[in-house]
Formats: C-alpha cells, structure tokens, sequence
C-alpha cells in the first residue's frame, strides 16, 4: 500500500481496511494498550491531582497534561554534591 501511495498510484480505500494492529501479550489488556502509548507517563506524578481525575482515564487527556509537564521548565540539578545534600535535606524537612 505504501508502495502505491509512494509511487502516486491509486489505492482502493477498502484496501486499507484488511490492516490492522495486532494487540498481543500485555496488550491485549485494555488498560495496557492505552496507557502503554502516552509517552512520557512517569511523569504523571507531576500532574494536579484534580486535573488528571477530571481526565476520567481518557489517555488522549492525560498526554495533554503529561506534555504540559513535559514542556515545562525544569530547575537545574544541584552543581555539586553537598548542594545536592543539602537539597535533600531541605526537601526532607519540609516534609515533616
């Protein structure tokens, strides 16, 4: 077909029907193939919590605000290892 498509030849529109993408092992779960294609899901952690219930597990409307997070601007890592240190030891602290 892309061949076709490549060479500007025509392709019959119920050609395209007779592909399609196998789900197997893990994605055969409904939940798996979803959230298995938002890319960047790690940072899912970052999200406000009320934005992503309101999402309702759509996968399109959590990558909207995954992306969000992801293009965001990002502090700079501690130059050294006592600033480092001393980051963890603030962050601890207010965690009390």
């Amino acid at each position: 077909m892309l061949t076709r498509i490549n060479e500007g030849r025509s392709v019959d529109p119920d050609f395209a029907k007779q592909f399609k993408v196998k789900r197997a092992g893990k994605d055969k779960d409904d939940m798996f193939w979803s959230f298995g294609k938002i890319h960047g899901l790690e940072n899912i952690a970052f999200l406000d919590e009320k934005e992503l219930l309101a999402c309702n597990g759509n996968p399109f409307l959590i990558q909207r605000l995954v992306d969000k997070v992801n293009d965001s601007e990002k502090p700079l890592p501690p130059q050294t290892f006592d600033e480092m240190i001393q980051t963890l030891h603030a962050n601890l602290e207010s965690y009390k």
